[in-house]
């Protein structure tokens, strides 16, 4: 039985009208031959706890503002995955219409038990990060959960689509979303690159084509590859 009940759902937007702002390549980002071989798997969940975090009214808000003004220098991330039949391909398109779906949840869980047993809830955490499984493109790049306890603490919960970023690129994304809900600005020195066009390898859209058609052979339908993977964060 669930211990998390959700509040509400909502989306934080991309500004709109905006394309011509974003870094390039702007609104269409092709993917590499390096991302294409993690199409068929889950998104990765990752669960950040903090035990000690006080509970107000405007906690949400605070969470939900920061990555407002984080999310336009990381547009794909509010992109969707999606299948390009003209070319037989796979990119992350964003619109006006993108955003990045947030669950807001409470939970009578006790979030220092899952933060401090030494046998780890499985089953709690997996109910504090969205459940974002799509069977057919196309499916979102990136949700978040935020999740508050009764008395202290509070859980964000994220579940990202490895194909478009790596751990290194995530943690920076996290880290100035961070930072922008501690401060009220985003980070000055933020200069991230997104434009797969700087990777050179010989014979790359060759071999991206067949490791597409090889590791997913019936899209848009999906056909995954492994169970979903979870990391669990502790910030005391």
């Amino acid at each position: 039985m669930s211990q998390v009940r959700i509040i509400s759902t909502s989306k934080v937007q991309l500004p709109t009208n905006a394309g011509t702002d974003y870094p390039s390549p702007g609104l269409t980002i092709p993917l590499s031959l390096f991302d294409v071989r993690w199409i068929p798997y889950h998104p990765i969940k990752t669960l950040l706890l903090y035990p000690s975090a006080t509970v107000s009214s405007s906690s949400f808000d605070s969470f939900k503002s920061s990555l407002a003004l984080t999310l336009p220098h990381f547009h794909f991330l509010a992109g969707d995955l999606k299948y390009l039949p003209s070319t037989d391909d796979v990119a992350i398109v964003c619109s006006d219409e993108s955003g990045v779906t947030v669950i807001e949840a409470e939970s009578g869980l006790d979030i220092c038990r899952l933060a401090g047993g030494s046998i780890h809830d499985v089953e709690s955490f997996f109910q504090l990060v969205p459940n974002t499984f799509h069977e057919e493109m196309p499916m979102p790049v990136l949700s978040v959960q935020l999740t508050k306890f009764t008395g202290c603490g509070i859980a964000v919960g994220i579940s990202m689509h490895h194909a478009a970023m790596d751990a290194w690129g995530f943690s920076q994304f996290v880290d100035c979303w961070a930072k922008t809900c501690r401060d009220g600005v985003v980070p000055s020195n933020l200069a991230p690159i997104h434009d797969r066009a700087i990777i050179m390898y010989p014979g790359q859209e060759e071999i991206k084509k067949k490791l597409l058609n090889a590791r997913a052979p019936n899209l848009p339908k999906e056909s995954k590859l492994t169970s979903h993977l979870l990391d669990v964060i502790f910030k005391h």
